[in-house]
């Protein structure tokens, strides 16, 4: 019998060995497994990014992990939706309002601003916009927010500190992107974390919902989807310029007026 026990502690403590060196190494594992399911697809995504490979690794840590409980729980944040109808407003307003400001400051700087110069027909506008809904950016932050700040929040890291690791993962996992052309520069290096600034705010502030800041980073991608073709082809880097300004002055607000705590409550 105690043959028997020592062979069953013996095959079963490799596993336990793993999955405690994972425990431990979590998050880096996460990262890791974030850029390779993403990256893998440039070849045949022409240059693009699999949007969901953030969820898709949280997924199978937790899984690895934590077991059901540990998924249960990420699910649960993406269909946290009772919240205070403000946060909605601020969702799925910001940006539209961000690019209203941007237009504005646009004509004033004598951009050439044109409605004509896009064709929003019906058709055009289900071709262009429901892939954006479907294999939108919004896909990332179930991996970014519902694991990442959640499990470096969790650890008790200042949110500071938890900002400038969240927003120098996400900024890495577009380094492709820049590199191909598809954003510029000034949005790489300044926009992708001032929106990560604004998305960890909504989550922290509707007390752990992913579903808000989904919201925010879906009307983030369909209000440039819409708006730049209205601007003159010559002037468009100009126009993204001037909103990632916009953009990076609307972060900075925000995280002065939370004192740098993001909406996070005291622990």
């Amino acid at each position: 019998m105690s043959t028997a026990m020592s062979d069953g502690v013996a095959s079963t403590s490799p596993h336990r060995g793993l999955r405690r060196v994972l425990t431990r190494y979590q998050v880096p594992v996460f990262v890791v497994l974030s850029m390779l399911l993403s990256w893998m697809f440039i070849p045949v995504a022409d240059g693009g990014l699999l949007p969901h490979g953030p969820m898709l690794a949280a997924l199978l840590v937790l899984a690895l992990v934590g077991g059901r409980r540990k998924v249960a729980d990420l699910f649960r944040q993406l269909t946290r939706w009772r919240v205070s109808w403000a946060w909605y407003v601020f969702a799925s307003g910001l940006f539209l309002a961000m690019h209203g400001l941007a237009l504005v400051i646009a004509a004033a700087l004598g951009m050439e601003v044109s409605a004509s110069r896009s064709s929003l027909t019906g058709g055009t506008l289900l071709a262009i916009r429901l892939p954006l809904v479907l294999l939108g950016g919004q896909w990332e932050e179930p991996g970014w927010l519902g694991y990442l700040v959640r499990r470096l929040q969790d650890m008790r890291h200042p949110t500071l500190v938890v900002l400038l690791i969240a927003g120098l993962v996400r900024v890495a996992w577009h380094t492709p992107l820049v590199l191909a052309g598809a954003i510029p520069w000034y949005d790489f290096a300044f926009g992708i974390f001032a929106l990560q600034i604004i998305l960890m705010w909504l989550y922290n502030g509707t007390g752990g919902s992913v579903l808000l800041p989904m919201i925010c980073h879906l009307f983030s991608n369909l209000t440039m989807a819409t708006v730049l073709p209205l601007i003159a082809e010559a002037d468009r880097g100009r126009y993204w310029l001037t909103f990632t300004v916009i953009e990076v002055a609307v972060g900075l607000g925000i995280l002065l007026a939370t004192r740098g705590r993001l909406g996070r409550r005291p622990a």
